[in-house]
Formats: structure tokens, C-alpha cells, sequence
């Protein structure tokens, strides 16, 4: 795990090692255990090694930086930007490539010669034997890829199939600019950090912004599945993978189950592989439960799992961690979360977020990383498991929708209970399916922003929900793994390596994820009516049943709770209040993105069981406290944690 920066200047003039070496430092909290720096060109075929602030001779008008996180071979060996034997290849990797390995024998017959244990080498020399599409159809794992091919003259930047590492980019003047951080681009003088207007409706509706833009103007963030070709004519986007449509296959419920269970196994097994020490974040949901108990079988000592707690028994999950972790047989580690340690940390986890922190538990995951990393360097987490097996109740709703829009014209007139259906089931499926994941509905963004276009968010979200052309429920989870799961990795990233952590995820192992897509849509959302405890036990229908084989029914099929914390609490302890007062409120005034007087008044007006409408302050105060490190401070921000 790793953190790249870079820039290619397309008018040909010399690459700046000062700006190189700032925005690759910008980042060095994603690597601490080597720094490398190489500097190219195209139009010359030519490369070379530079040492930090000591430009080499020649004429390149290319530059690559890198900071590395030792987890597989620990030697100088590993070190990157690697090239290839005669220099024409050069490679940046951040990830991990969990079947890289399986290649090493048939390249090593074709000749190539190993220098490292990296499956950094492995991705290198699959690029020379097989090209671009061949090496990325090939890998299974999370990464950003950057290959510099000085044979063909090109630069080429990939992200994985499910968008669990993150690249940016962006063309500043006349340099195209990349990196793990969009912050790094703060120390580029052509960069001016400027708020995009229309994605602010994005972020109030949403939380964040999907898609291939950013809160920042003229910052993309890579797709998943997707890569970058940059030449000196310019750049160019394209799209290497794409889900597969589900093929709802015929297959009788154990035997989907043994398969299921087979796939996961041996996804957990291959994303044990360090050469550093691994745990397991735990936070007694039932999908980082089964991986933590999957992984224990392959721990001969102790297995290490990490959580987050609250004193206030509202919020905290501890019963249930507490009956994960002793079927887990690990050791049990717990963080207890405080109203102090949140306003203590909300300022620089903001600015490791790189856009508004618009989920405020994601200072959860920062703690957890903080702790965790006096005891492992990877950690496991359940994530994505909701959003490829349907673990929310919309994903219920979608399956049920076939079965009672038909009656529609009749269940209208029932009192109670038709107005209800008809606004669950009476409009258009994918619109519907869009406001089920708003935060906030159209007549509350007008009321903090009332320049708001909830119409261009809206017909956004609808031309990603269309790039799905499979049934219903299928569009419905491909719409959610490319906009809500995507904004979950990033966050995951962001928040575990601001301290130098791995964060891996087993459920987005490729050939999980593709059995996934072949599954009857019975065993990932019930389509029953009559179903008890619908919201439960109609959702990730076949995990849970797995789970069930592991956990009480109890355990598995509890209401799902999240991960909240007691904001409301939080925010009318006097630190805050003077934060607010004197910081965050003046700050929304003067710089009008949203209505400062209506976010005081929900604010002031805040009782202890109002989590939502603490939630909505909370989306104002991050996108103010993001603004102003990174438009109002900005490159002076850069420049001093760079120094």
C-alpha cells in the first residue's frame, strides 16, 4: 500500500523536481518506509533516477513519485518507481495483487528474471508479455497503476475493477497531474483549488459526489474499471472492465451455498498474504464477523481484531462484538469513542479526506487505524459485502417491486397503507430507487441551499443507475457498487492510511463478486410479501443464511444498526459551540454555499434522539471545514505539512 504522485508536462517543458518532490512528501504518510522519485520523457524514449531535490541531467519533461509501504519483501528490492531490465518499462503500484503470484512460473519460463518477492515485478513484467488489457484482465485485488512505456510513448493509469484504491487527475495549465491525494496537487502552481457549485447539490443530497468528478474543479477521480492514456497529444479516458449483467442462473440453494462459502475462503486465505502482521476490523456487523472467523483458521497464534465503542450503550455494538469475538477466538481489541477525541480529530481527518467528510463516523475508522497500528500494518474489513449480496432494505423493495406494482390500481384506495405503497412503488424504478439512498430530499436542500438543481443531481444519478441493462434488482446493485461503494473504499483509504494502515476487503474479490452476478435473485433479496422481519431477513438472503451456519439467528438477523455516533450530544458541548460560533457559521456566510441561519436554527434546535437532523448540520460544518483547508488555505496548507 503505497501513495503515488506525478505530472506530465504537454508542452514539453523540463519537469520541476521541487514540485515533484512536494507533492510526493505531501503524501508520505501512505508510504513511510521508502520514498523513490524518477523523472521521464517521451518524446526522447529516455529516464532516470532522481534523488530527492537533486535534478539529473537531461531533458524530461515527465516525473514520477512514490512512497512505498513495505508489505510484501521488506527489502530495498521493492523499492519503486521499478523499471524493467532495459529501462523502457517503468511501473508505480499501489495495492495489493492477490493472484499475482500465480503468473511468476509462466513468466519466469518466458524468460523474465525476478529481482524482488513484489507482486509489484509481477505486474511489470505481465505488462511486457501481454500489454495493457492482458496484464489488467488478468489481476484480481485493489490497485492504482501508473506504467510508463517509453517504447510506445505513453503514460497509463489504471484503477481496480471496484474502485477500492483511488487515483486522481487533473490538467492544471499545460501539465496533466496525478496521485493517490488530490491534495498533492496543492503543490503545483498551475492548480487553483476551486469549488464546483453544481456538485455541492450533489454532496447535500448525497453525502458525496459519484461519478468521474469531484467537489474540486477540474479534479476526476479514475472509475472503477476504468484507465488514463497519456501521450503529448493530450489525454484520454476509457473503460477496461465492466460488471457483468447477471445472468440469474439455475442453481438449488445448498449448492449456491458451498460455493459461496468455498469462494469466500479462499478470498480471505489469498488476502492473508503479508510479510507484515494482519488483523481484522471488527465491528460486530455479521460481514466482518465471517471473515474474521474464516481468517482465524489460518492463525496459529493469536488473531488480532480491532473495534470502535461508545459509552452510551445507544450506540454501541459491544454485545454483539463481544459474541463475534468469542466464536472468532481472536484477541479482542476496543477503542472507546469520545466527544472530545471527535472535535480533537475532525480537522485533520477532514484533511486526509480530500472532499467534506459528509459520514461523520468515518473519524470511527480513523481511531480504529490510529490504535490499531501499534499492533498490524493490514487489516481485513467486511466492506462491500451489502452492496454485491443486496444488504439494504431498497434492495428488498427493488425485488418486491415486479409483484406489487400490478395491484397498484387496487391497494391505492386501502387507507394507511396505499399512499404509503404508492409512494414506495408508484414512480419510476430507477428514480425510485435513486431517492431511496437521498440523505436529503429536495425540499431540504432548497431550505439550505435555495439555489439548488436537485433536477441535474437527479438526471446524474439517473445516467449512471443506466449503464445497468439487466433486470431490475441487477441495475439496482451495479447503480449502488458504482456510487455508494465507491464512496465507502474511498473513505476506508483515506481514513486507514493517514496512519500508514492497509485496509483489504475480501467480498471484492473478482470471482466472488462475478459468482455473485450468476446468483437467482431469491438468494440475494426475498421477493416475498409476507415476509416477517422483512428488513432483515429479506436482504443479503444467502450471506446470512452462511452466517447463520456460524452465529446465533439472533446475532445474524438483529436489525441493522450502522455505525452512528452521538452527534447531537456532541455538538452542544461548549468546545463546539465556540467552533461553531466562531469558525464554522461565519465561514458559511461569507462564503454562501448554503444558508448559515437555517443551519444554526436545526442546530440550536437539536434534541438527543435527533441523529438525522444532526446529521444534516454536520454535512454543512464538513463542507465549510473542508473549504476552508483546501480553498481557503490551500497550497499554504500543502507547503507547511509538506515541511
Amino acid at each position: 500500500m503505497c501513495g503515488i504522485a506525478g505530472f506530465f508536462n504537454l508542452d514539453r517543458s523540463p519537469a520541476d523536481a521541487g514540485i515533484l518532490t512536494a507533492m510526493t512528501d505531501l503524501i508520505r504518510h501512505r508510504g513511510p518506509d521508502d520514498q523513490g522519485f524518477r523523472l521521464f520523457s517521451l518524446a526522447s524514449s529516455s529516464s532516470a533516477e532522481m534523488v530527492k531535490q537533486q535534478r539529473p541531467a537531461g531533458a524530461f519533461e515527465g516525473a514520477l513519485g512514490f512512497n512505498r509501504l513495505k508489505i510484501l519483501d521488506l527489502s530495498e528490492r521493492g523499492h519503486q518507481p521499478m523499471a524493467n531490465a532495459d529501462g523502457s518499462v517503468i511501473i508505480a503500484f499501489n495495492g495489493e495483487v492477490y493472484n499475482a503470484f500465480d503468473y511468476r512460473p509462466e513468466l519466469e519460463a518466458a524468460g523474465y528474471c525476478f529481482r524482488s518477492r513484489t507482486d509489484t515485478e509481477v505486474i511489470l513484467y505481465l505488462y511486457e508479455q501481454h500489454g495493457l488489457d492482458g496484464m489488467l484482465n488478468r489481476l484480481n485485488g485493489m490497485f492504482a497503476i501508473v506504467i510508463v512505456d517509453l517504447r510506445s510513448s505513453e503514460v497509463h493509469i489504471a484503477r481496480d475493477h471496484f474502485g477500492i484504491k483511488p487515483i486522481y487527475w487533473t490538467v492544471a495549465g499545460k501539465a496533466v497531474l496525478f496521485a493517490s491525494e488530490a491534495k498533492a496537487f496543492l503543490c503545483h502552481p498551475a492548480f487553483d483549488a476551486r469549488i464546483v457549485d453544481a456538485r455541492v447539490d450533489e454532496y447535500l443530497a448525497f453525502r458525496y459526489v459519484a461519478g468521474d468528478e469531484s467537489m474540486l474543479e477540474g479534479v476526476n477521480q479514475l472509475r472503477p474499471g476504468s484507465c488514463l492514456r497519456i501521450t503529448p497529444d493530450g489525454v484520454s479516458t476509457r473503460r477496461y472492465w465492466q460488471l457483468p449483467e447477471a445472468s440469474r442462473e439455475e442453481i438449488q440453494d445448498q449448492e449456491a451455498m458451498q460455493t459461496l462459502e468455498r469462494l469466500l475462503r479462499s478470498s480471505v486465505k489469498s488476502q492473508l498474504l503479508s510479510d507484515v502482521k494482519v488483523g481484522c476490523q471488527f465491528s460486530g456487523g455479521i460481514d466482518s464477523s465471517i471473515v474474521s472467523v474464516f481468517a482465524r483458521t489460518h492463525f496459529d497464534a493469536d488473531m488480532d481484531t480491532f473495534s470502535v465503542v461508545f459509552d452510551d450503550p445507544r450506540y454501541t455494538e459491544e454485545r454483539w462484538m463481544q459474541q463475534a469475538a468469542a466464536v472468532a477466538r481472536g484477541t479482542s481489541h476496543r477503542f472507546t469513542f469520545t466527544s472530545e477525541y471527535f472535535l480533537d480529530t475532525i480537522a485533520q481527518a477532514s484533511w486526509h479526506m480530500d472532499q467534506p467528510m459528509g459520514h461523520p463516523n468515518s473519524v470511527g475508522i480513523w481511531l480504529l487505524a490510529q490504535r490499531a497500528h501499534d499492533f498490524v500494518t493490514v487489516l481485513l474489513s467486511g466492506e462491500g459485502a451489502d452492496e454485491v449480496f443486496g444488504g439494504y432494505t431498497r434492495f428488498y423493495y427493488a425485488n418486491l417491486r415486479p409483484k406489487v406494482t400490478p395491484w397498484l390500481p387496487l391497494l391505492r384506495l386501502v387507507p394507511g397503507l396505499g399512499p404509503r405503497l404508492m409512494r414506495q412503488f408508484g414512480g419510476d424504478p430507477a428514480d425510485d430507487f435513486i431517492r431511496a439512498s437521498l440523505f436529503h430530499q429536495p425540499a431540504e436542500i432548497a431550505a439550505l441551499r435555495p439555489r439548488a438543481r436537485f433536477e441535474s443531481v437527479r438526471a446524474r444519478r439517473h445516467d449512471i443507475f443506466a449503464e445497468g441493462h439487466g433486470d431490475h434488482l441487477s441495475n439496482c446493485l451495479r447503480y449502488e457498487m458504482q456510487t455508494y461503494l465507491v464512496d465507502l473504499l474511498v473513505r476506508q483509504d483515506k481514513m486507514t492510511m493517514a496512519h500508514s494502515m492497509e485496509n483489504r476487503v475480501p467480498f471484492l474479490d473478482r470471482n466472488l463478486v462475478e459468482f455473485s452476478r450468476r446468483l437467482p435473485a431469491r438468494l440475494l433479496a426475498s421477493d416475498s410479501i409476507a415476509l416477517t422481519d422483512s428488513r432483515m431477513r429479506g436482504t443479503k438472503v444467502i450471506l446470512k443464511r452462511l452466517a447463520a451456519q456460524v452465529f446465533s439467528d439472533e446475532f445474524v438477523y438483529r436489525p441493522k444498526s450502522g455505525f452512528s455516533l452521538p452527534l447531537a450530544q456532541f455538538f452542544r458541548t461548549p468546545r463546539f459551540e465556540e467552533m461553531m460560533e466562531d469558525q464554522f457559521l461565519p465561514g458559511m456566510r461569507g462564503r454562501g454555499l448554503v444558508n448559515a441561519d437555517v443551519v444554526r436554527s436545526r442546530w440550536k434546535n437539536l434534541a438527543d434522539q435527533d441523529q438525522g437532523k444532526a446529521e444534516s448540520v454536520w454535512i454543512a460544518v464538513a463542507l465549510e471545514l473542508w473549504a476552508q483547508q483546501f480553498v481557503d488555505v490551500g497550497a499554504a496548507a500543502a507547503r507547511r505539512v509538506a515541511g
